[in-house]
């Protein structure tokens, strides 16, 4: 049975295998890089046009946090797709799924001819996809050499492998370092989320006197209910700074590949970034 990751302003389901990832300043993008536009829809989910089956003009959100990818139900039942059941674990509880096998699913440059993905009512999971047609996660994302979103300009470049000799096996998780006063934590980078997002619990046992910077509030981001603090002493890639960051509890269970919690790329405020998935580092500037 399946089990997934996939966020889009929400949802972090979990599966496959983490691999490690550091953090860069800048770097040029490559000549060789397939460009496409995107749409910038609540200022951090890129949006770019895409096709499954014979249904072309679809929009895709694109999102590293999600280990799959996802159509919406309307897609699939509209292709007629056979499907069977699965279940995702949404950070509590694991929520009933079904899956179905597409035979041709095109985003910009990445075409692939058979893929295996979630099929889910999308409004039911985000309010952020209510307007899509599906999430190409990072099963597809993955495939690409680098992948570099530039959200001054609104498009989004994808660097392939020149053969199928040099490409690997597509990655489930892509996790960065930071550093929270002094203690190593591990965060997935997911495009499809806004925020630095910490599970409680992970932080509290690390550092048993976290220290804060002013009154902690309640937040709900999505469905998803947090409590927002400011964090002094965060590093990620340059001088240490404050944070405001986001803290939810762990899953029931804990989360077996010791993933501390999500970092959207939004929440580093970059011109663009680069998601080199060869070297397994992340850039942005």
């Amino acid at each position: 049975m399946h089990r997934s990751r996939f966020s889009a302003g929400r949802a972090f389901l979990i599966l496959g295998f983490l691999f490690g990832s550091s953090l860069f300043g800048r770097d040029a993008p490559s000549s060789s890089a397939s460009t496409v536009p995107f749409e910038l829809l609540s200022d951090f989910l890129v949006v770019v046009n895409g096709q499954v089956g014979e249904f072309a003009g679809l929009r895709f959100i694109l999102d590293t946090g999600s280990s799959y990818t996802v159509i919406d139900q309307r897609v699939a039942d509209k292709l007629r797709l056979p499907r069977r059941p699965g279940k995702i674990t949404n950070f509590d509880r694991d929520i009933p799924v079904e899956w179905a096998d597409v035979q041709e699913l095109h985003a910009g440059p990445i075409q692939t001819s058979k893929a295996s993905v979630i099929v889910v009512r999308l409004s039911e999971y985000s309010e952020f996809a209510e307007n899509v047609d599906g999430i190409i996660g990072l099963d597809q994302l993955s495939r690409s050499k680098k992948l570099t979103i530039d959200y001054e300009r609104r498009v989004v470049s994808f660097e392939l492998f020149e053969d199928d000799a040099g490409a690997r096996a597509p990655a489930r998780s892509f996790v960065v370092p930071i550093v929270v006063q002094g203690l190593r934590m591990r965060l997935l980078v997911a495009t499809g989320f806004h925020y630095i997002l910490l599970y409680r619990d992970r932080l509290q046992n690390g550092l048993p006197n976290v220290s804060t910077v002013g009154q902690a509030k309640s937040a709900v981001i999505g469905r998803l209910r947090a409590t927002e603090v400011n964090l002094p002493g965060v590093k990620i890639a340059g001088p240490e700074q404050v944070a405001t960051v986001f803290l939810i509890n762990s899953p029931i269970g804990g989360d077996p590949h010791g993933v501390d919690g999500y970092l959207g790329p939004a929440s580093l405020h970059a011109k663009r970034i680069e998601l080199d998935f060869a070297a397994s580092k992340l850039r942005w500037e």
